[in-house]
């Protein structure tokens, strides 16, 4: 039995380590340049183990893009249980800005040849605007957004443009912070009062 669990304990350590090595690789080079192999190779591993952990490509690319999602979110679910909406706002753009920084932006574009990976993207999109509004909704109590606001169509305006900006590839035909900026910062403004105002002035500056 101690064997078993010792074998049970190994493969779910292995397990994790090869999803945080794809995920460097994905994110570093595009999903598509990276091979089962250099997966392998990287962890001084056969690409049969790789393959008996997961079945193909895309089941791994699903927990590499599941993984990052559900830390991402646990982290920002802890971070707003401490901060006010506006430096949720800013700490979001911050790591928009970072993620930018470190990853080549060919991952995004290989992931529409993975039907699995973009249904669970999707799904999460669908559940995201549920809480933009209702984060939108806390920005108003606490007094930083405005209460004449109508924010679900808001939001259906900002998934339109996140689909335009990802259709005419928007993000290699200008700087991304300036894209982002316009993008995301400029309307916020536009949403806050003159307290949001202030603070999202003194934290640009």
């Amino acid at each position: 039995m101690q064997e078993i669990k010792d074998l049970n304990t190994y493969r779910l350590s292995l397990k994790e380590k090869i999803v945080e090595a794809a995920t460097k690789a994905f994110l570093a080079r595009g999903v598509k340049a990276v091979k089962m192999d250099d997966i392998a190779t990287s962890l001084s591993i056969s690409k049969r183990t790789v393959y008996e952990i997961f079945g193909d490509k895309e089941s791994l690319l699903f927990e590499s893009v599941k993984m990052g999602f559900e830390k991402r979110q646990a982290f920002m679910v802890d971070f707003s249980e401490t901060h006010n909406v506006m430096e949720v706002v800013m700490e979001v753009y911050r790591q928009k800005v970072e993620d930018y920084q470190s990853i080549n932006y060919r991952f995004y574009e290989d992931l529409r040849f993975y039907p699995q990976v973009m249904k669970y993207l999707d799904d999460v999109h669908q559940k995201s605007h549920h809480l933009f509004i209702s984060f939108m909704q806390r920005g108003v109590i606490e007094g930083y957004f405005r209460s004449d606001v109508n924010y679900e169509l808001i939001g259906k305006m900002f998934d339109s443009i996140g689909k335009y900006v990802a259709c005419e590839g928007l993000y290699t035909q200008y700087p991304y912070e300036e894209l982002l900026s316009n993008l995301m910062l400029v309307p916020f403004r536009g949403f806050c009062t003159a307290k949001g105002v202030k603070i999202l002035d003194d934290v640009k500056k």
